[in-house]
C-alpha cells in the first residue's frame, strides 16, 4: 500500500473503482488490509486510539449531515443522482479514515514503523527518478519520447505536461500535494533530526538527506503556486527557530563586546526588535524577488504586479490574470451554499448540485465555468477542502474536523523533543503535515487522497508503540 503511493489516477483501477479522478492502486490494498485485518482487529476488541475519536464523531456528523439534506431543496442537475453522489463522497471518507486508522494502529513495534518509512522512501525514489526523466527530456530537449507517453498512460489518466512535472500524479499540483503531504515531511524531519531508517551512506549523507533534496527541486519544477506556499508554511517553523538562536548569538556578542558598560535590558530589547525587523524584511525582500522569478518562468504569473481598481470587480479580475480566477469562483460558490444552510450545511457530495444557482455574475464570463457547467459531463466542485467542509457538514462538522486536527498538532508536540529519534522525528512529520494542510486546502477537497491520512496515522503511531513499551516494562 505504501509503495504504490504515487501512483493517484491508474486508469485500470479508474474502471475497477468507477472513478474518473482518484484512483490509486493503494486503495485496493487499503481494502484488502481493511477485510483481512482491520475487521478482525476489531472483532478481536481491538482499541481504537482516543486521539481517533474526534475523526469518527466528525464520520457520524458527515452521515447525519447527508441524511438531514433529504429534508431541504436540492436543485437538480441534469441526470446526476443525489443518492449516487452522497454514497460516493461518504465512500471517500470512509477510504480516508481507514487509510489513517489502519497505518495508525497495523504497525506494532518500532521495527515496524522503520520498515514503513523504508518502503515510503523507495517508492518516493522511483517517484523522483521518473521525475527526472521528465525534467531532462522537457527542459533538455523540449520535447518527450513517445515511449514516456506510453509509460505514463499506464499509471495516470493524463499526459505529459510542459514546461512542468507531474510524477505518476495526475497533474503538478496533485504531485506537489503527495510531496508536501508525505514525502517531503518525513525526509525533512529526519534530515533536521539527523536519523536514518536505513543503515547506508552516499558520501556521508542519508538517503534521507538525498531524497529531501531531490524533492525540493522536483516541487519546484511542479510549478504548483499552492505548493510553494504549503512548503514554505511547512519550513517556517524551522526558520523561526533558526532566527531565534541567530538573534540570541547576535545579541550575546554585541553583550560581550559591552563588558565595561553593561547594557541595560530596555537596549537589549531594542536590539532584539531591531534584529527582528532587518529579518523581516530579508525575508519579505526574499518572497518579493521569488515573485518576480516566477512572473518570468510561469505564464501565469505574469500579472502578479498588474492589480488594477478600473474593472467591476477588481479582486476576481486579479485573480483571473493570474488564471486563479476559476479556483476563486469555485471557492466563492462554496461561501454562498454555506451561507444558506450554515449549521448543518447541505450534506456530503451535494454542493455541486446548487453550483448553477449560486455562482457569482461575474463565473459566466469565465469560459471554463461554462463549459463545464454546460457542456461536460460532471458535477462542478468546491476544490476547496475548507469551504467544502462549511458548505456541505456546517459550521459544526468543521469546527468538529479542525478540532482534531488542533488535537493531533498539541498532542504531537509534546514528543518533538523526545530523545528517541524516532519518536521525535514522527511528531515532527505530523507537525510539518498540519501546518502545510491549511494551505494545501485551498487546491483539493478530496478526502480519498491519501497522503496527509498517511502522514498522521504514522505520526500517531508513536504513542500506541510508546504505551506498549511502557507496558512491557511494567511487567
Amino acid at each position: 500500500m505504501l509503495f504504490v503511493l504515487p501512483i493517484t489516477s491508474m486508469p485500470i483501477i479508474a474502471r475497477i473503482l468507477g472513478s474518473s479522478s482518484v484512483a490509486s492502486p493503494a486503495i485496493l490494498f487499503l481494502a484488502f488490509l481493511v477485510v483481512i485485518w482491520f475487521v478482525p482487529y476489531i472483532f478481536k476488541k481491538g482499541k481504537i486510539p482516543s486521539h481517533s475519536l474526534p475523526l469518527l464523531v466528525f464520520f457520524c456528523f458527515a452521515l447525519l449531515s447527508t441524511c438531514t439534506a433529504f429534508f431541504i431543496n436540492i436543485p437538480p442537475f441534469k441526470d446526476f443522482s443525489i443518492i449516487k453522489e452522497n454514497i460516493s463522497a461518504l465512500a471517500s471518507l470512509v477510504i480516508g479514515i481507514s487509510f489513517y486508522l489502519v497505518t495508525s494502529l497495523f504497525p506494532q513495534d518500532e521495527e515496524d514503523i522503520t520498515r514503513a518509512m523504508r518502503i515510503i522512501n523507495w517508492g518516493g525514489l522511483i517517484l523522483l527518478c521518473w521525475v527526472a526523466i521528465q525534467a531532462i527530456s522537457w527542459f533538455g530537449f523540449h520535447r518527450y519520447s513517445t515511449w514516456m507517453f506510453d509509460f505514463q498512460g499506464i499509471f495516470s489518466s493524463r499526459v505529459l505536461y510542459h514546461n512542468r512535472v507531474t510524477g505518476f500524479a495526475l497533474e503538478p499540483s496533485w504531485l506537489a500535494h503527495q510531496l508536501n503531504m508525505l514525502y517531503l515531511p518525513i525526509w525533512l524531519a529526519a534530515t533536521v533530526k539527523k536519523f536514518s531508517s536505513h543503515s547506508f551512506r552516499i558520501i556521508g549523507l542519508s538517503l534521507e538527506n538525498v531524497l529531501l533534496f531531490a524533492g525540493i527541486i522536483a516541487l519546484i519544477l511542479t510549478l504548483s503556486r499552492g505548493g510553494y506556499i504549503a512548503f514554505l508554511c511547512m519550513t517556517s517553523i524551522i526558520l523561526i527557530q533558526l532566527n531565534v538562536k541567530l538573534i540570541k548569538y547576535l545579541t550575546g556578542i554585541w553583550q560581550n563586546r559591552r563588558r565595561k558598560q553593561q547594557p541595560s535590558p530596555h537596549q537589549t530589547r531594542v536590539l532584539t526588535i531591531i534584529l527582528s525587523l532587518l529579518l523581516i524584511s530579508a525575508y519579505i525582500v526574499t518572497i518579493f524577488v521569488g515573485a518576480i522569478v516566477l512572473s518570468k518562468v510561469d505564464r501565469r504569473m505574469k500579472n502578479i504586479f498588474d492589480f488594477s481598481t478600473n474593472s467591476t470587480n477588481p479582486i476576481l479580475s486579479y485573480f483571473n490574470d493570474l488564471q486563479a480566477g476559476e479556483r476563486a469562483i469555485y471557492w466563492l460558490t462554496g461561501w454562498q451554499i454555506f451561507n444558506d444552510h450554515p449549521i448543518l450545511g447541505v450534506g456530503l457530495g451535494n454542493a455541486g448540485f446548487f453550483f448553477p444557482e449560486k455562482i457569482p455574475a461575474y463565473g459566466w464570463t469565465l469560459v471554463e465555468v461554462r463549459r463545464l457547467a454546460f457542456h461536460s459531463d460532471i458535477l462542478l466542485n468546491i476544490k476547496n477542502l475548507w469551504v467544502r467542509l462549511l458548505a456541505e457538514t456546517g459550521v459544526i462538522g468543521f469546527s468538529i474536523f479542525i478540532s482534531w486536527l488542533v488535537s493531533l498538532c498539541l498532542l504531537l508536540k509534546n514528543f518533538v523533543l523526545e530523545k528517541k529519534k524516532l519518536t521525535s522525528v514522527l511528531a515532527l512529520v505530523g507537525i510539518f503535515v498540519l501546518i502545510a494542510l491549511p494551505a494545501e486546502g485551498f487546491s483539493i477537497d478530496s478526502f480519498a487522497l491519501p497522503f496527509f491520512w498517511i502522514s498522521l496515522g504514522l505520526s500517531t503511531t508513536i504513542l500506541r508503540v510508546k504505551n506498549n513499551s511502557n507496558a512491557e516494562k511494567a511487567i
